[in-house]
C-alpha cells in the first residue's frame, strides 16, 4: 500500500535533505581532496624546487631540502645521491609513485645534467588535514543532522492531531446521518493551535447538521402521518360517490391520484424510519416480488390501456428489507405505467438484477439528468409529485445498488437496478 499522508511525506522530505546533505559533503570532501593534491601541493613542489635551483646557482654545496615531510635527492656531475631505482626510470613531472609501502607524491625535474627528486610525503598533512578539517566538518554535519531530526520531529508532533482528524474522518461513514456526530475528545490539540479551531468548527458543523437532519426527519414522519387521515378520508368518499354514481373517468383519475399519494407518503415514512433504525436484512426474492407487483398494479395498467407483464430470465435473491426492494420496484412500475400513455410495461428479472422497460416516449439526455433530481417531473398529464425517481436514487445509493437509465424520445425508457 502507498503511503501518501502527511508524515510520512514529511518523513521523505527529511531523508531526502539528509541525503543530498551526506552527498553534497562526500563530493565536497572528495573535490578538496583533489584540488589539495592536484593543484595546491603541486604548485608547493614546483616552487620549492625553483627555490632550490636557485640556491644551488648560488651555492654549488646547496643541501637538498631535508624535513619532517619533503625529501630532495639529487643527481649531478658532483652530487650522486643514492636514488631508488623506482625513480630514477620516471619520467619529469608530478606523479604519484609506491615507495617501500607507501605512495607518496613525486615531483621531478632535470636542469642540464642535474636532476632533482623531490619526494613529499602526505601522510602527516593528511593527519593535520583530518584533525584540523574533517573533525570540524564532522562536528557540522552532526549539528545539521541532530537539528534536521529534531525539526521533522517537532513537525510531526504538531501535524499528529491533523493526522488523527484526518483518519477520523476518513473512516467516518457519511451514508447514515447518525455517523456525522464525530467525537473528536480524544484528538490532543493546543488550545491555540490552529487544529484545536478546526475541532471545534468541525464540532459546530456538525452539531448542525445533525438537528437539521433530525429536524427533517422529523417533518416528514409528522407530515406522513398527519396527511394519511385525509387521504383516507378522501378514498372512503370517493368510493362511497363511485357506488352512488357508478365507474367515471373522473372518479378514477382521482382514485388513482390518491393512490399514488397514499403510496408517496408510505415511501417517505419508511424512508423516515429505515434512515433512522436500519431494518434488519433477509433474503428477499425478486422473482415473487416482481409477480406480486405486477398483481397489484395492473388495474392501474388496464386503466391506462398498458399491458403489464414479468419476463423471468432468472431466478434471483437479494439481501436487503423487503419494505426497501418493494419501494424501489413500486417506484419504478409507476413511473413507467404513468409516463408510458399506452403501450407495454415490462419487469425483467435478470442475474443479479432487475429491470423496467416501457414503450413510452422517451427522455433525452437532458431530461434523463434532470429526472434523477427531486421535484422533477416528464411532461405527462398524469401527474405526480417527481419523487419517484430521486427515491429510488436514494434507495440505491444506501444499499450500494448501481441504477442505470437508458432512454431516447420515442424508443421509452429502459431502468436497471443491479444488486451487489
Amino acid at each position: 500500500m502507498k503511503r501518501s499522508g502527511v508524515q510520512h511525506r514529511l518523513t521523505r522530505v527529511y531523508l531526502v535533505q539528509l541525503l543530498l546533505i551526506s552527498l553534497a559533503t562526500v563530493m565536497g570532501v572528495w573535490a578538496t581532496a583533489n584540488i589539495i593534491e592536484h593543484v595546491l601541493v603541486k604548485q608547493a613542489l614546483i616552487k620549492e624546487a625553483d627555490h632550490y635551483w636557485g640556491l644551488l646557482e648560488q651555492n654549488p654545496e646547496q643541501p637538498r631540502p631535508n624535513t619532517r615531510h619533503l625529501l630532495g635527492l639529487l643527481t649531478s656531475r658532483s652530487v650522486n645521491d643514492s636514488v631508488p631505482d623506482i625513480l630514477s626510470v620516471l619520467p619529469d613531472g608530478y606523479q604519484r609513485v609506491e615507495l617501500a609501502g607507501e605512495k607518496p607524491i613525486v615531483y621531478i625535474e632535470s636542469r642540464g645534467e642535474a636532476r632533482l627528486y623531490l619526494v613529499f610525503d602526505e601522510q602527516r598533512v593528511s593527519v593535520l588535514a583530518f584533525l584540523f578539517g574533517i573533525l570540524p566538518l564532522t562536528g557540522v554535519l552532526l549539528v545539521i543532522y541532530i537539528t534536521s531530526f529534531l525539526g521533522w520531529k517537532k513537525s510531526r508532533d504538531l501535524l499528529s492531531p491533523l493526522v488523527q482528524l484526518a483518519e477520523r474522518l476518513r473512516h467516518t461513514p457519511v451514508d447514515t446521518p447518525s455517523g456525522a456526530r464525530l467525537d473528536l475528545a480524544d484528538i490532543q490539540a493546543d488550545n491555540d493551535s490552529e487544529v484545536a479551531v478546526l475541532v471545534s468548527a468541525l464540532e459546530a458543523y456538525a452539531d448542525r447538521l445533525v438537528t437539521f437532519v433530525e429536524r427533517e426527519r422529523q417533518f416528514t414522519r409528522d407530515a406522513s402521518h398527519e396527511l394519511r387521515t385525509p387521504l383516507a378520508v378522501f378514498r372512503a368518499n370517493l368510493e362511497l360517490l363511485q357506488s352512488q354514481v357508478g365507474e367515471r373517468p373522473v372518479i378514477s383519475r382521482m382514485s388513482d391520484t390518491v393512490e399514488d399519494m397514499e403510496a408517496t407518503l408510505e415511501t417517505l415514512l419508511m424512508l423516515a424510519r429505515t434512515e433512522h433504525v436500519d431494518q434488519t436484512a433477509e433474503p428477499v426474492i425478486v422473482n415473487d416480488m416482481a409477480v406480486n407487483l405486477m398483481e397489484r398494479l395492473s388495474p392501474l395498467a388496464e386503466r391506462k390501456q398498458i399491458r403489464l407483464q414479468v419476463r423471468q430470465k432468472s431466478l434471483t435473491s437479494v439481501d436487503c428489507p423487503e419494505p426497501a426492494l418493494a419501494i424501489v420496484l413500486t417506484n419504478l412500475v409507476r413511473n413507467a405505467i404513468n409516463y408510458s400513455g399506452s403501450g407495454a410495461v415490462d419487469i425483467i428479472v435478470l442475474e443479479g438484477a432487475v429491470q423496467v422497460v416501457d414503450s413510452g416516449v422517451g427522455m433525452d439526455q437532458q431530461d434523463l439528468e434532470r429526472m434523477l433530481k427531486p421535484f422533477e417531473r416528464g411532461n405527462s398529464a398524469e401527474g405526480g409529485h417527481g419523487l419517484g425517481l430521486a427515491i429510488v436514487q436514494r434507495l440505491c445509493e444506501r444499499y450500494d445498488w448501481k441504477i442505470m437509465v437508458a432512454s431516447a424520445p420515442g424508443k421509452g425508457t429502459q431502468v436497471r437496478v443491479a444488486f451487489n
